[in-house]
């Protein structure tokens, strides 16, 4: 009964996608999906399989897992340049691709490139001007792609969720330096589950409810510097708690920002 049901179910695919033989209901089935980018997917696939560092590693300590990750997601932009931030806006589908290769390999390296590319990376591009983008050269934005800037997307508080309209996080306009000065108020306001956040980002883009001379305009996105290139050592008055283990991707590093 079983068999029967399959057989028939593979029959009603070759049908769909117009393929009589074995042979060609793969190659049908390759091309629907991988519907775009096929030679950059091939060259990503071609990379991952060539190095032991995409190996599959097993019980090894959370430390060196979440090092891995990174270590992987440079490997890869090294190696092959898989996605760069620049191509939302030239080719969001190779975007696309490099997350679905790569996905197959490592879920962790996967949900990193997520959040260092589209996350962070994307919302600098397009909340950003070309300051934020490092000048004409767009050297910020290039760091980025490198992964020498490694940044992390703090939207998530503790109270409150991804609910931007109850977000108690604030960034007051000091007219006397013309800085922003970023506070958390309360704990629920904490910045909680920030992916990168607990040991890699030297960034966050922050948000905030951008409050000028005692009025609130609502919720805002500061990108604002969290620790030190040297040794990755937390700023003055950045708080940052490492959420330890998880259920799954602990080659992710999740964090509290305060």
């Amino acid at each position: 009964m079983e068999k029967d049901r399959a057989k028939r179910r593979i029959a009603e695919v070759r049908k769909m996608l117009g393929a009589d033989q074995e042979q060609a209901l793969s190659q049908a089935l390759a091309v629907a999906l991988t519907p775009d980018n096929r030679e950059h997917r091939e060259k990503i696939k071609r990379y991952l399989e060539s190095s032991s560092l995409f190996s599959p590693r097993y019980n090894i300590p959370l430390a060196s897992e979440r090092e891995l990750a990174l270590h992987r997601l440079r490997a890869i932009q090294n190696g092959v340049g898989a996605l760069s931030v620049k191509d939302f806006r030239n080719d969001p589908m190779r975007i696309f691709a490099a997350h679905e290769e790569t996905g197959l390999c490592d879920g962790s390296l996967a949900t990193k490139m997520t959040v260092q590319f589209n996350l962070f990376g994307g919302t600098v591009l397009r909340l950003g001007t070309e300051k934020h983008f490092g000048g004409k050269e767009e050297s910020f934005l290039k760091s980025i792609d490198d992964i020498d800037s490694v940044g992390c997307f703090a939207l998530t508080e503790l109270g409150f969720g991804n609910n931007a309209v109850q977000m108690q996080t604030t960034a007051v306009l000091d007219e006397r330096t013309d800085e922003w000065v970023i506070n958390t108020p309360t704990t629920v306001a904490k910045k909680y589950w920030i992916t990168n956040g607990a040991c890699h980002s030297q960034w966050a883009v922050v948000f905030a409810r951008m409050l000028v001379r005692g009025e609130d305009h609502g919720v805002h996105a500061f990108l604002c510097r969290i620790r030190q290139d040297k040794g990755l050592v937390p700023l003055p008055e950045v708080t940052i708690e490492d959420m330890g283990h998880k259920m799954g991707c602990n080659g992710v590093d999740n964090g509290i920002l305060t």
